[in-house]
C-alpha cells in the first residue's frame, strides 16, 4: 500500500519511520522542496520503502500526480498549504491527512478550519477521508475531549492545557517557528457562555496544578484548533449536552511565556508586511526564521540527549465538567509523551514534541490505511466512533504515550 507524505522535517521524519515499520505499507513517497532532506530521511528510517521526491506543495498538479495510486497523502509541513493539498487529493482520488488546520497568511485558524470544511461536500461525493488534527494537540486532546464529553450526562466546560519544559546547551527549534509565534500573536479565540470571541494575547494567566513530576505551573491562553472545533463538532455529532465554555491554555516558565510576549508585542515576529526604507515590503516573521541557526546534526542531537545535556518534556491535560445522574461530575486526563533521551533511545535526532505529535498523526494514518476508520468527508479526530478513537488511545500507550484518567463525581 502506497502513502505519500509531503514533507521531511521533524514531523516527516518521525512519521516514515513509524510507517516504514508497519508491514501494509509497501511504498513511501517522502515529497519535500528540499529533496537532499528527504533522501537523508528515507535512507535513514524509510527501511527500504521510502523514496525521495522534489515537490512543491503550492503546486497542486504535482501534487496530485505524486499521490496517483496511493492510499493516503499525509501532511508534514505548515498550514499554508493545507488546502492545495486538499484539492490534490480531491483531484487524484486520495484521502487527505494533516496534523493542524493552523494559522495561515491570510486566515486566523478557526477561519482556516471552516474553509477546510468547505470541501467537505466533495469529499463525501468522491468516498474520500479528510482528516484534520490528528497530531498531540491538536489530535490526541480533540479525542480525549470527545470520550469525556460522551461520558458525561451534561458538559459544560472542556479546558485543555499543554505545559513544557525545554533547555539546550545548542540552538535547537523543536517546532516550526512561524507557526508558533504568529500563533502567539493572533488574540486567542475562546468559546465562553456558548459565544464565540478573542481575547487578549497571553492573557487568561493562571497557576495550574499538573501531575508529578510537573507540578504548579504558569499558562495562558493561546489561539488553537480545538476552541475552534469542539463546540461545533461534539454537540453535533455526540448530542446538545449544554457545551458553553472551552479552551486552550500553553504554558512553561513564567520567564519563558513573559520573553515570548515581549517578542510578539515588538513586532519582529509579526506576519504583517511592513515597508522598508529601499520600498521593499517585507514580512518580519519571515526575517526572523531566516536568521535562525539550523538544528544540529541527528548525531550530535542524540549524543546530547543520550547524556541528559537537553531538556524536553512535557504534559497535556483534558479536564471535562458536567454532570452525572445531577450531580457534579469531572471527567480529567492527562497526557506524557516520552522525554527526548526515550526518545532518542529508539530514534535518533527525534525530539520529544516531534515525536509527540507525529506519532499520533502515524497511528490515525494505520488506521485509515488499515480500513479500521472507514467514514468519507472533512472530519476531526472528535468525530470518530468511540471503538475507532479507544482503540487509538491503547495504541498510544503501546507506543510510549501514556495517558491516564481521572473521574470525581459528587455523592452527596
Amino acid at each position: 500500500m502506497k502513502v505519500l507524505i509531503v514533507g521531511a522535517g521533524q514531523q516527516g521524519h518521525v512519521i516514515t519511520w513509524n510507517l516504514a515499520r508497519n508491514p501494509m505499507v509497501s511504498e513511501i513517497v517522502l515529497a519535500d522542496y528540499d529533496e537532499a532532506r528527504a533522501r537523508l530521511v528515507a535512507e535513514r528510517v524509510g527501511r527500504g520503502k521510502a523514496r525521495p521526491l522534489f515537490l512543491d506543495a503550492a503546486d497542486t498538479a504535482a501534487v496530485a500526480r505524486a499521490a496517483a495510486q496511493a492510499r493516503l497523502l499525509i501532511n508534514a509541513v505548515i498550514p499554508e498549504f493545507n488546502l492545495s493539498l486538499m484539492q490534490a487529493c480531491l483531484a487524484a482520488g486520495v484521502s487527505y491527512q494533516d496534523m493542524a488546520s493552523g494559522q495561515t497568511r491570510t486566515l486566523t485558524i478557526d477561519e482556516a478550519y471552516l474553509e477546510q470544511m468547505k470541501l467537505a461536500p466533495d469529499f463525501e461525493r468522491k468516498g474520500l477521508l479528510a482528516l484534520l488534527s490528528t497530531g498531540m494537540d491538536p489530535g490526541v486532546t480533540n479525542t480525549l475531549a470527545a470520550n469525556g464529553y460522551e461520558d458525561l450526562d451534561r458538559c459544560y466546560e472542556i479546558r485543555i492545557k499543554d505545559y513544557a519544559l525545554f533547555e539546550s546547551p545548542v540552538p535547537l527549534q523543536l517546532w516550526s517557528q512561524e507557526t508558533y509565534y504568529t500563533d502567539c500573536a493572533q488574540p486567542p479565540l475562546l468559546f465562553e457562555d456558548g459565544q464565540f470571541k478573542r481575547v487578549e494575547i497571553f492573557g487568561r494567566r493562571e497557576k495550574y496544578a499538573f501531575p508529578a513530576p510537573f507540578g504548579l505551573g504558569t499558562v495562558v491562553c493561546h489561539d488553537h484548533e480545538e476552541v475552534a472545533t469542539l463546540p461545533r463538532t461534539l454537540p453535533r455529532r455526540w448530542g446538545e449536552k449544554g457545551l458553553r465554555y472551552v479552551d486552550f491554555k500553553m504554558g512553561g516558565p513564567e520567564e519563558a511565556l513573559d520573553w515570548d510576549k515581549a517578542l510578539v508585542e515588538s513586532g519582529m515576529v509579526s506576519k504583517n508586511p511592513v515597508r522598508l526604507k529601499d520600498g521593499a515590503l517585507v514580512r518580519p516573521i519571515d526575517v526572523f526564521v531566516a536568521t535562525l541557526p539550523p538544528n544540529p546534526p541527528w548525531e550530535e542531537l542524540a549524543e546530547l540527549a543520550l547524556s541528559g545535556a537537553i531538556v524536553d518534556t512535557g504534559v497535556l491535560t483534558v479536564d471535562c465538567f458536567g454532570e452525572r445522574q445531577g450531580k457534579p461530575a469531572q471527567i480529567g486526563y492527562s497526557v506524557f509523551s516520552p522525554d527526548i533521551k526515550q526518545v532518542n533511545g529508539w530514534l535518533p535526532g527525534a525530539t520529544s514534541v516531534s515525536y509527540g505529535t507525529s506519532t499520533p498523526a502515524s497511528i490515525y494514518a494505520e488506521m485509515i490505511m488499515e480500513g479500521r476508520i472507514t467514514a468519507s468527508g472533512v472530519l476531526c479526530p472528535e468525530e470518530l466512533p468511540r471503538a475507532v478513537r479507544d482503540a487509538f488511545i491503547s495504541e498510544c500507550g503501546r507506543r510510549g504515550i501514556v495517558i491516564t484518567r481521572s473521574e470525581t463525581v459528587t455523592v452527596n
